[in-house]
């Protein structure tokens, strides 16, 4: 796909639904060398095009820009259906069987590596420890991943392998001071370089990746991966196969480098760009390490943790924003976004930028006072409204962590867009799909949470494209965009209530078609 577009195609008989304020709704649009030249009725566009031109006949559809996924660990995603997968377990000894029968498949010695485990979803809901895993993987090096990434479970093999012992920070210890396998924050990084895939390794996850983004009308990621991936990402689109753009935010340990090379915010291509510096606060809810004012519900004596000492953050945070360099900072709990607000004012007091378009990402506990604050300060609230689906409601993870009271105030995006804070959305990729995390947000459970239709694809859109510094290049339906297109199988702006069972039927990536659901018909013709 990174390659010089030359195409030039039309869309007609559409209800394409363009994001732009201008012009709301258009039945067709022309396209040409990618991008979109023309936006209007079918016979005013049809007779803007050369004869050979493509022609795609929408049959009526609701088309709208190519989703912007806000956040995401893209080729981590892509990886991850490498390993076994055990996120639609139902039960521990389900994810322990899999786990067994996975690791007959691999030599002695090698890792055994499982993704996706939820305890949630567990009739017996708790984390597993070196012993479930001893009982199925006892000749391998042994890792099971929690969804959230922030909490993994390793067997003893691995523990040995690894050097983890009683004083390893982030690892759980029985109370005869033993690690019992469970580890999080700073010891999940130690088993995640210990079982890191080579560049061969990564490029297959990263085409993996690519096409399950086409399946679900991604174009465009906001990746957080490591440094490394970089390189992943420059090869696929020298050899003209990186399919989505990316927006690649870097980690904390790569700022003196971008610092001393002057790689600042928005260098790169139509495909691949630098973008910002991601930091984390705090943890997360699911491993119970997101930094809270009140204890967990479900763990008294836990108020959460801090990945950085408050003084570090500061100057991270202070160093990031005087180079300007956009920064993305992870913060659930909301004593975690309290510590981030207070890092971010002191940095602007010190160094106003008119135009630095911070971001909070997740911001799963704000309070009003948080959001005013968050508006005073022009941040922007990067969230994920899939989580709600997969752990909202009365009976969902979040009322086992937080309680009742605090999950009804928690991600209300509602509430956020009320303030006249930027919201955008992405996944996390738990699970990618924008149309399940929109269905979320629409549909969800409480008030301070609902939006309309709306306001959720503009935060998988135009919004979106704003937080990338790119609203005049993507996001929208207008002349001059990136050709970047969904076909969606309903309306969801006329029937919201059934977003959650309508998909994608096609999606366009700089005017060619590169994804099709299975049954379609396929629309394209060439004109005589």
């Amino acid at each position: 796909m990174a390659r010089e577009e030359t195409t030039t195609a039309v869309f007609f008989n559409g209800r394409i639904v363009t994001f732009d304020r201008e012009k709301a709704m258009v039945r067709a649009v022309s396209v040409e060398d990618g991008k979109i030249v023309g936006a209007g009725d079918d016979a005013e566009i049809k007779r803007t095009v050369p004869r050979g031109s493509y022609r795609y006949n929408l049959g009526g559809k609701v088309v709208v820009p190519g989703f912007i996924d806000s956040h995401t660990h893209f080729i981590q995603m892509g990886l991850d259906a490498l390993t076994i997968e055990l996120s639609q377990t139902k039960t521990m000894d389900e994810a322990l069987s899999l786990m067994k029968e996975g690791a007959k498949h691999i030599p002695e010695g090698e890792w055994v590596v499982g993704t996706g485990w939820k305890e949630s979803s567990w009739t017996d809901g708790r984390f597993i420890t070196r012993f479930d895993l001893d009982s199925v993987c006892p000749k391998h090096p042994t890792v099971a991943h929690r969804v959230c990434g922030h909490l993994s479970s390793v067997n003893s093999r691995a523990i040995s392998l690894l050097g983890i012992d009683g004083k390893t920070q982030d690892a759980e210890v029985d109370a005869s001071g033993r690690p019992t396998g469970v580890l999080t924050e700073s010891a999940v990084s130690i088993v995640r370089a210990a079982e890191r895939p080579d560049n061969a390794k990564k490029s297959k996850g990263l085409a993996l990746a690519i096409r399950k983004a086409h399946s679900l009308g991604v174009t465009s990621v906001h990746d957080n991966g490591d440094s490394s991936d970089f390189s992943i990402y420059r090869g696929a689109e020298t050899a003209g196969k990186l399919g989505v753009r990316v927006w690649f935010n870097t980690p904390t340990d790569s700022l003196d480098s971008r610092a001393s090379l002057s790689l600042s915010t928005g260098i790169g291509s139509d495909w691949l760009k630098i973008g910002g510096l991601k930091v984390f606060c705090d943890g997360a809810l699911g491993a119970r390490t997101a930094a809270l004012s009140q204890p967990f519900t479900d763990d008294p004596k836990n108020k959460g943790s801090f990945v950085h000492e408050r003084k570090e953050l500061d100057e991270i945070v202070a160093k990031t924003n005087d180079e300007g360099i956009q920064l993305a900072i992870h913060a659930i709990g909301d004593l975690g976004i309290d510590v981030t607000l207070a890092s971010l004012r002191s940095a602007l007091d010190k160094n106003p930028r008119l135009d630095h378009r911070h971001r909070i990402e997740h911001l799963e506990l704000p309070t009003k006072s948080h959001l005013a604050l968050m508006r005073k300060m022009k941040l922007i609230a990067s969230m994920q409204p899939n989580f709600v689906g997969e752990w909202g409601g009365t009976d969902g993870m979040y009322v086992s962590r937080l309680g009742k009271a605090r999950t009804t105030r928690n991600n209300p995006f509602k509430e956020v867009l009320q303030a006249r804070v930027k919201l955008v959305f992405g996944s996390d990729c738990m699970p990618m799909s924008p149309l399940y995390g929109i269905y979320s947000a629409v549909n969800a459970p409480y008030p301070s949470q609902r939006v309309t239709a709306v306001d959720a694809f503009s935060a998988y859109t135009r919004d979106a494209a704003f937080a990338s510094f790119e609203e005049n290049i993507k996001g929208t339906i207008s002349e001059g965009t990136f050709a970047d297109l969904v076909v969606l199988s309903g309306d969801p702006f006329e029937y919201p209530q059934e977003i959650g069972s309508m998909t994608v039927l096609r999606t366009i990536v700089a005017g060619e078609v590169v994804y099709e659901r299975s049954g379609e018909k396929k629309q394209r013709r060439e004109s005589a």
